[in-house]
């Protein structure tokens, strides 16, 4: 017994060893467990915005968190886990990350804030824009509320660092970026900033991306500045600022028939906004001017009208340039015109009367032999000797050549500031009279009187009645100029309202013109605002306005017969003939835009096209947008403002029918060969007709439009894309009745390349927009 107590002792010293050995290697084994755990979690895979895998090790239990890229990962890394040696459990687990849809990101600069918002991969990636963004200036204020999410596209931190490079070139706006979409809108800081952003918009998406088109307003300016230089070989340079490019265009027109025959012409202007009035017929007549002379300059600063140079060659010319140039003023300063001419030519040597013949007289005295003088010297001149009275032979002096009538020249211009008047008057009691009447026609601002009298005759109509007939023409607009060239009299400008253009046009269709007075041309007269709008909504709706023409009336008319307010909608607009070139079309447009919402306002004036409202369908919105982006006639610009609406889209079969069909819509495309209306029943296709069908089963009692479109590359290459929608309608038409659905409940309507899904020459133009959807009757 003594024995086993010695040996029972033995025990308490080889426990110590033991706890104390324990004790020395925990954290060594804690370690390996935990790196071993780790990389075995590995497997699972990680991505930008997924929540890291983390290890916590308790003894020889594992805690694993985190998130796995897929399900698949998640189970693998926890399967190894598990079997590495040392480790007892594994508790908590990995969950697989979900990625965010729609991953949007935005900035947007509003005065001395810029707000960052939205998602992004990574914190780099939100430190990296959160510092361009303060870089953007130095009194910039910067709100961040970024977060980090998984599911970026590839390339999106290169792309969010192009755009806030865009958005330092902006005064005001913001860029996007939705999934594979991006935008840049707003104000350019600067011309040559707006130059920048649309060269950008020119250039390739980033691989991955499309760019959408957003408003994109050039920078305002003032003084508003335009130039045109002239060397002596004919290369003529222009730079400065031009307000669109429909007047860009316009002035490389001018440019391109006034130096024809001239050095090339280099154009460095500038788009910008703050155009003066009368812009476009201020840089007309000055491209006119430098045309006449031999190397120069023209300018135009602000009001104010500049010209300089060598003029023509001849003298008579040179100074026929000077006076046009003075009696076309309007409201720029004679004194900024300064055109050197050639020194005037000689005067001719005034003509001597001849002298008179010799008469015999009576010698006096004794004769004296004449003596010849020799023929090899010239005769001096003689001065004549008075002849005696009596008869003599005295050669008639040659009268004065009849001083040739000038034509009549005379201009005025109305502004919001007065009337100027230029040109030449034949007296001062003319120039006075003119003065007076202009004072008579004027409610508000002075009379600048820059007329010059130049006495002789004059041709043409009766100074006094052609200038107070047109001051009377000029006293009916709110702007506008007036002119007398001879006999022909030219104006343009605007009236205030509908009745002051009345007037205008009454006065002209009654040519009741001063006796040798004719009209030039047909006369540019518009109103100051020029507009139409409409409302709807589902009980009916009103329009109002002016519309161009009965052919405009018409058509409008004939959209709203067709539509579900036939009958609801109270017309009150009038024909006016006075609108901008393209104004009926895009009236009619914007109408049709509106009757396919559920309700809204359209509005056109002047050139400018706007349409709000709400709709239930998300293919009504883009089709809309669409439009209004790029389906507009030239020199038109339109904005959109749809929302979806969140109440009153009621869930009953035709409602439900809709929204499955335009979910079908989105998800399959029916392709067609480009010019053919041949479906190809390929499994995605035939997939897509059995949907439909079965959509359609749902809802037998309501009647459904099938709606055929087409892409802008077909016209392109001869095809009629009303036809061939139409025809491409019936096609998907047959496939349904063959699947059983009743041929009284389809209709077919073409719609060719009238309502685009995407904008033609998009990327995706030629996919979405060469479709078949339907419209269900609600």
């Amino acid at each position: 017994m003594a024995r086993q107590a010695g040996w029972l002792w033995g025990l308490v010293p080889l426990s110590l060893v033991w706890a104390a050995a324990n004790a020395l290697n925990t954290e060594p084994v804690r370690r390996d467990i935990e790196a071993r755990a780790l990389a075995a979690s590995a497997v699972a895979g990680s991505a930008a915005g997924a929540r890291g895998v983390s290890v916590r090790v308790s003894g020889r239990d594992v805690y694993l968190d985190g998130e796995a890229v897929t399900a698949d990962g998640a189970s693998k890394a926890l399967a190894q886990l598990q079997s590495e040696f040392g480790v007892r459990r594994v508790l908590g687990g990995l969950t697989q990350v979900i990625a965010q849809r729609p991953y949007s990101w935005s900035a947007t600069r509003q005065g001395n804030l810029v707000t960052l918002s939205g998602f992004v991969p990574d914190e780099a990636t939100a430190m990296a824009t959160l510092a361009a963004a303060r870089a953007l200036g130095p009194g910039l204020k910067v709100d961040d509320q970024q977060k980090v999410a998984f599911g970026a596209p590839v390339g999106f931190a290169e792309l969010a660092t192009r755009l806030m490079r865009d958005l330092g070139q902006l005064s005001t706006g913001k860029v996007a970026l939705d999934d594979s979409r991006y935008c840049v809108e707003g104000t350019a800081a600067t011309p040559e900033s707006f130059q920048s952003l649309r060269e950008s918009a020119a250039s390739a998406s980033p691989k991955g991306f499309t760019r959408v088109d957003c408003m994109l307003s050039p920078a305002t300016v003032s003084p508003y500045r335009w130039s045109a230089e002239k060397t002596a070989s004919g290369a003529v340079t222009v730079t400065g600022y031009y307000p669109s490019d429909a007047a860009r265009r316009e002035i490389g027109a001018l440019l391109g028939r006034a130096f024809s025959s001239a050095g090339a012409v280099t154009d460095r202007m500038l788009q910008a906004a703050g155009e003066p009035p009368a812009f476009a017929s201020r840089v007309a007549r000055a491209i006119a001017d430098l045309a006449r002379l031999r190397s120069g300059k023209v300018e135009l600063d602000g009001a104010a009208y500049r010209i300089s140079g060598q003029g023509p060659d001849g003298y008579e010319a040179c100074e026929a340039l000077k006076l046009n140039i003075a009696q076309g003023d309007g409201p720029d300063s004679v004194a900024l015109a300064s055109v050197t001419c050639p020194p005037p030519p000689p005067p001719a040597p005034k003509s001597e009367p001849a002298p008179a013949p010799s008469v015999d007289v009576p010698p006096t005295g004794p004769a004296t032999p004449s003596v010849p003088a020799p023929a090899s010297q010239p005769s001096a001149p003689v001065n004549p000797i008075p002849a005696a009275p009596g008869p003599a032979a005295t050669a008639e002096p040659r009268p004065a050549p009849p001083i040739a009538p000038r034509p009549l020249q005379w201009r005025a211009e109305k502004s919001e500031s007065g009337i100027v008047l230029s040109g030449a008057a034949p007296d001062a009691a003319a120039k006075a009279a003119a003065l007076e009447a202009a004072r008579a026609t004027l409610s508000g601002g002075e009379v600048i009187d820059r007329t010059v009298i130049e006495a002789g005759p004059r041709s043409g109509p009766d100074y006094g009645e052609a200038t107070r007939f047109a001051l009377g023409l000029l006293g009916r607009m709110a702007q506008g100029s007036v002119s007398l060239a001879g006999s022909a009299l030219s104006l343009t400008g605007a009236a205030a309202d509908k009745a002051g253009w009345q007037a205008l046009d009454d006065a002209l269709k009654g040519k009741a013109l001063p006796a040798g007075l004719s009209l030039s041309g047909r006369p540019a007269l518009t109103l100051r605002s020029y507009g139409f709008s409409a409302s709807i909504d589902r009980s009916g709706g009103y329009l109002s306005g002016y519309l161009p023409d009965a052919a405009a009336k018409d058509a409008i008319a004939a959209l709203i017969e067709a539509s579900p307010l036939r009958g609801r909608i109270s017309d009150e607009t009038e024909i006016l003939p006075a609108a901008p070139t393209g104004f009926g079309v895009a009236a009619r447009g914007a109408v049709q835009d509106l009757l396919r919402l559920d309700l809204g306002s359209a509005s056109v004036v002047d050139r400018e096209v706007n349409v709000r409202g709400l709709t239930c369908r998300a293919l009504i919105r883009d089709e809309v947008q669409t439009n209004l982006a790029s389906g507009l006639p030239d020199s038109f610009s339109g904005k959109a403002e749809i929302g979806m609406r969140q109440t009153g889209c009621v869930i009953d079969p035709p409602s439900s029918c809709q929204n499955e069909l335009d979910a079908l819509t989105q998800r399959y495309y029916v392709m067609f060969g480009q010019g053919t209306a041949v479906v190809t029943l390929d499994p995605v296709t035939e997939r897509a007709m059995t949907e439909a069908a079965a959509i359609l089963k749902q809802c037998p009692a309501s009647r459904v439009t099938i709606e055929g479109h087409a892409n802008l590359d077909g016209e392109r290459s001869g095809f009629n894309n009303l036809d061939l929608s139409s025809r491409r309608a019936l096609r998907v038409r047959e496939e349904l009745i063959r699947r059983g659905i009743g041929p009284a409940q389809l209709e077919v309507k073409g719609y060719g390349t009238d309502r685009p899904l995407v904008a033609h020459g998009d990327p995706e133009a030629r996919v979405k927009n060469r479709r078949v959807q339907f419209t269900v009757a609600k």
